[in-house]
Formats: structure tokens, sequence, C-alpha cells
């Protein structure tokens, strides 16, 4: 069988890509916005070319032949080098040029990072942003491969060569308290701290967090009252009764803007947290888009960091 480069459709490693990436025909061909056929029909041609099966049935999907596994790292880094050669050319007009960008970032990062970026596009008719859950069935990593995400914002460090990282910043913790609350006046003292009932995420949320080996490492008491799957579950809850919670700064500063909400300092030492990241696929990184679409990103956290008024902190 013919095995020249000069001689295989470069589209076909594209497809290949794909294929490798989602770990299933149909969504190989969704993300690239073609028929399910047509990615068989180039995949039998690939097959043809390269004189292997490439991939073989797999339960619901499909798996990499020792041949696919030895060709994928060329072939990205030669799509990479391709895709930043086509973009040296090109530009993002966030005004004409038409994109739908998907993120999965945590909930408590929504106010903080999505009212900045929208303000750029309100009036726009071209671009749209989908805000995704971080938490999935499937792993961002699986997510960013098979192209059903552009970013992910969260304490999330990808494990993968295939993704890039950038840290967008470190948060402070501090402790929400509503208005008026009955036995917390003026300052929050570690008794105040451990005699409140908490609202705090679910153990499987808290697992990604460094709050309960923090508290457990001080022998710190702490009666978690509810326990809820989303940080939006907490303004409400906290203005409303005598719960207190624990929330990263950021988010925090925003919701005390709309709830009778006052935000105090931890009454004990917290080693600083983890980062916060924007993690995108690497063949992403010189799309003119998606540059567009970090710069934004990063802009949204500097506004949001510049804004807050550490005098609100008791």
């Amino acid at each position: 069988m013919p095995n020249n480069v000069r001689n295989l459709d470069l589209n076909l490693l594209v497809v290949f890509e794909a294929i490798y990436s989602a770990g299933n025909i149909s969504s190989a061909a969704r993300t690239l916005g073609v028929s399910q056929p047509t990615i068989s029909n180039s995949l039998a041609r690939l097959r043809e070319s390269l004189g292997d099966p490439l991939f073989v049935r797999a339960g619901r999907g499909v798996q990499p032949t020792p041949k696919s596994v030895q060709l994928i790292e060329p072939v990205r880094k030669a799509m990479a080098l391709i895709n930043d050669g086509i973009a040296d050319s090109r530009s993002f007009d966030q005004d004409t040029d038409t994109r739908h960008f998907r993120i999965a970032l945590a909930d408590m990062l929504e106010p903080v990072v999505m009212p900045a970026l929208v303000r750029k596009l309100q009036h726009n008719r071209t671009v749209t942003i989908e805000a995704l859950p971080i938490y999935d069935k499937r792993t961002p990593a699986q997510r960013l491969n098979d192209g059903s995400l552009d970013i992910v914002i969260g304490p999330y460090l990808a494990d993968t060569s295939d993704a890039a990282c950038q840290a967008l910043g470190v948060p402070q913790t501090v402790v929400a308290v509503r208005k008026g609350h009955p036995e917390i006046q003026g300052k929050l003292t570690l008794e105040d701290y451990e005699r409140a009932g908490h609202v705090a995420v679910s153990p499987e949320m808290r697992a990604n967090l460094l709050v309960d080996e923090v508290i457990r490492r001080h022998q710190i008491k702490r009666h978690i009252a509810y326990a809820v799957t989303k940080f939006w579950s907490f303004p409400h809850i906290i203005a409303t009764t005598d719960l207190i919670g624990l929330m990263p700064i950021e988010f925090a500063v925003e919701i005390a803007r709309i709830y009778p909400i006052d935000l105090y300092r931890l009454p004990f030492d917290m080693p600083s947290a983890q980062a916060y990241y924007m993690t995108w696929k690497n063949s992403l990184s010189a799309d003119p888009s998606h540059v567009w679409l970090r710069a934004g990103i990063e802009d949204a956290f500097q506004e949001i960091r510049e804004g807050i008024d550490r005098r609100l902190i008791l």
C-alpha cells in the first residue's frame, strides 16, 4: 500500500485526530460538523493509505491500534504548526465573525467572569457564549479533547500534554454571615465559627478543595447543617438563616452587593488556596477567536480584583 505523505490527503489527518480524541465515530462527526458516513469514508481512505485499521471497535466506541498511538503525537504537532501558520494571517472581529464558545466553569466563578465578558458582546449578534457545568460524567480533559468545550475555568489543572493551562489567580477565602446575625457581631472568633451551623458544598465537590484538610489539621469543629451542589445556593440560605459559609472573596463580594450578607476574615490560618486556572486544548492556542476569548477572561478577572473593596471584610 502507498505510504508516502505526498500521496496522502492531509484533511484525513484532521479526521484521524478527531476520532482519536473523541474515541467515537459519531462524536468525531459532531466535532467536525459533518455526517457519520463522511467520517467513516474518510477513515476507510486513511486505513488504505496507511495500511493499518487505526481504530478497532471497543464497547460503544473505538480504541486506537498501536499504529495510531504511534502517530497521534506527530499528527497533533503537525496540526498545531499548520494552525499557527494560518493564524498568523488571520484575525478575529467580534462584531462580524460568527463563533459559538462553550465554557465550563465552576458556578462560583460565573458572576466573576461572565458579566465583564458578556458586556463586550451584549449588542453583538454573531458571537454566542454557552456556560456549562464544570462537573460532568466525562472529565474536563475528555470534553476539551472531543471538542465539546473550548475552555475550562476553575481549580482544575490539566494532567495531559494535549492541554494548555494558565493560572488566573489565587482566591482568598472569607466567611459569609447574614446581617444582624444574633451570635456574630463585630468580629468572627474561632468560638463563633465552631458554634455556628454551616452551609457547604457536597463532599464530592469539597474533595477538590483544601478547606476540609485545613480544618482537620487545626482540629477545628465544623457542623455542616446543609450541603449543596452549587455555590449559587449559598446566598439565599445564608441571608435567610443563621448558617454561615466559606466563599472565595471574588464570589462573596459580588453576592454581598445583592444579599444582606456581611463578610468576615477567617478566624484561623488558611494557606493559599489552589489557583483558578484557564485550560484549553493545545491546538487552539493560536486560533485568533480563542486568543480573543482568553484575553477577555483575563480582563474579567483583573476587573473584579481591582473592584474588590477590602474594607467590606470585617
